[in-house]
Formats: C-alpha cells, structure tokens, sequence
C-alpha cells in the first residue's frame, strides 16, 4: 500500500516527513514506508517488530477467519522487489486474506462482502454534509471511528480540524505548498473512512470516489477507453483509444486536473 493514503492515519511525524519530499522522490532508493497509528485497522506498535508481533497473516489463514486488522507490517525481508517508489512501505492490504487463501473451504469461495454497511452510512453522511447538517453526518461518521480507537467529532462544522492536536490527528493530509501536512476537518475524516472502510470490497471505489471528490492524480483519465471498433468505424485515430489522456484526438477535459491533495 502506498503511503499517500494510509499515511493520512501516522501520528508518528512519518508521514510528514514523507510529504516534505519531492512527489517523485517519495519512497525513492527502496525505502520503505512506516508509520505509527492509534487507528486499529492497522497494526499497533511503535515500531516495525511490533507492529509484526501485533499482528500477522498466519493468525487469519483458516477458512471464514476475520483478521485482526485490515492492514498488516510486511515480514522483514520481504522487501526486496522493484516497483515505483511510491508503492515503497511496509505495509499490505489484508482484511480479506482468508477468504483468499482458504475462503469458505476453498480460496475465493464462498461468503465475501460485496457492499458494506460503512459505505452505506458515509454516503448518507456525505448527503447530510453536503445539506449542512454537520452533526448528523459526524455521528455516522463517528461510527466507524470510535470502533477503531479513533476520537469522536465532537465540533460539527466545515472548517474545525479533527480531534487530537497537529501531532495525534486522524486524518492528516497535505495541504499547501503539499509539501507540509495539517489535520483534516469532518469532510476529510468522511473520506477517509470511506476509503478504508470500501477498499477491496468492490471495483475502484477510491478511483470513483476520488473522481467525485476531485482527489484524483494529476491526468487520470476520467472516461473509460473507447472500443477501437468505434474509432475505426468513425475515421478517428488510434491515439483516441483511451478518449482520455493529453494528445492528438482525445476528448478536453478528459484527465483530472491536480488534486485536492496537490499530486
């Protein structure tokens, strides 16, 4: 997992120093991402034995097992593979490992959440947000906080940040110049616990969320490809394949423009 999501739960200065470099440099030279949490879907410990003796995928290997945590503190030495930086830490995504290796009785068979009820209460409270009904919307979104050892929201506005002071809060994001961090307020805490609480459950709900919320990467594609058949029997080029992208026949406005988060 790529620290510019879960990073947003570090109360360690990690992330921080993570946003400080440069968006190219970010988990550059094969280092890795760590990060320390109150949030407990994530692995708990002050440091990265810790957080692998907190908790390991060996404990939710069994069939119809419920892991501990969503997230787990890769094994030590398992580190070395190439990839972009930014896929550097120590973490991977495992809330469903069981019903991978093992499912029901076999791997990838049998009972797997398709929509869960947090996605469901975040997108009433994004609704009521959007209403200005701040207080409604801060009690589901306190839900799913409060579970995971996470401060309720208790200032029920636009601006106030979260719980916990510059240091504990939860979220951080960037904010401008992006290279610095700050406490996000009860539209960023509703997103990411939307993001944690939908990730893998079903097909690119932080892509489409992120559409939405206009935090997608600067020149993600906004429309799906267009079938070649359709360019063919139209005369257009195959540089329009993608119908977004930058470059000679693609559709304006068809990539996102820099994010909410400033990548």
């Amino acid at each position: 997992m790529p620290g510019f999501v879960i990073g947003m739960a570090d109360t360690s200065g990690s992330y921080a120093a993570w946003i400080a470099q440069p968006l190219g440099d970010r988990g550059s030279g094969k280092s890795p991402f760590f990060m320390v949490t109150p949030d407990t879907r994530f692995p708990q410990g002050g440091t990265r034995a810790a957080q692998q003796a907190d908790f390991a995928i060996s404990s939710c290997a069994a069939a119809s097992q419920t892991c501990k945590r969503y997230f787990v503190n890769r094994a030590t030495g398992s580190d070395n593979f190439d990839g972009l930086g930014w896929g550097w830490s120590n973490y991977d995504f495992v809330r469903f490992h069981s019903w991978n290796t093992k499912g029901d009785g076999s791997a990838r068979n049998g009972n797997t959440p398709f929509m869960v009820k947090p996605e469901i209460d975040m997108l009433q409270a994004e609704g009521l947000y959007r209403q200005g009904k701040f207080a409604e919307a801060a009690a589901l979104v306190n839900i799913t906080r409060l579970k995971n050892n996470l401060p309720a929201i208790t200032a029920f506005d636009a601006t106030s940040p979260v719980p916990g002071g510059a240091r504990a809060c939860v979220p951080k994001i960037p904010v401008a110049p992006y290279n610095v961090v700050a406490c996000g307020n009860l539209w960023e805490a509703l997103k990411y616990e939307k993001r944690i609480e939908t990730a893998y459950t079903h097909y690119a709900p932080w892509y489409l969320d992120g559409r939405g919320w206009g935090d997608l990467p600067a020149d993600t594609p906004l429309f799906w490809a267009v079938p070649f058949q359709e360019l063919q029997a139209r005369g257009r080029p195959n540089s329009a394949l993608y119908g977004a992208g930058i470059g000679t026949g693609n559709a304006p406005g068809s990539v996102a423009a820099k994010g909410t988060y400033g990548w």
